[in-house]
């Protein structure tokens, strides 16, 4: 990993993190999320994954439309740093 990658690598945890925060202080049943990237091609490969507590809790948010809000939040912050998601998938933990 270069120098270049490790810096952006660590950039996107803090703004990723940050994210989980904001979209926790929104719904309470959130639990988590992560991500996968090739720090070769970030612009392509980005894929966030959020976990919601059960399967109830996820299939309340999306009667809710709260699924948007979580999205557009991480949009939002991955913004700052000129990053869009290929994939946003919400799964239940």
């Amino acid at each position: 990993m270069t120098k270049t990658q490790k810096q952006l690598d660590k950039l996107l945890r803090a703004i990723l993190t940050g994210a989980c925060e904001q979209i926790k202080d929104h719904l309470t049943d959130f639990s988590w999320l992560t991500h996968h990237i090739d720090l070769k091609k970030p612009a392509t490969s980005l894929k966030v994954r959020c976990y919601f507590i059960d399967a109830l809790a996820l299939e309340q948010a999306k009667q809710k439309q709260q699924l948007a809000l979580v999205e557009s939040i991480i949009v939002t912050e991955l913004a700052v740093i000129n990053l869009t998601p290929q994939e946003v998938l919400f799964l239940a933990d």
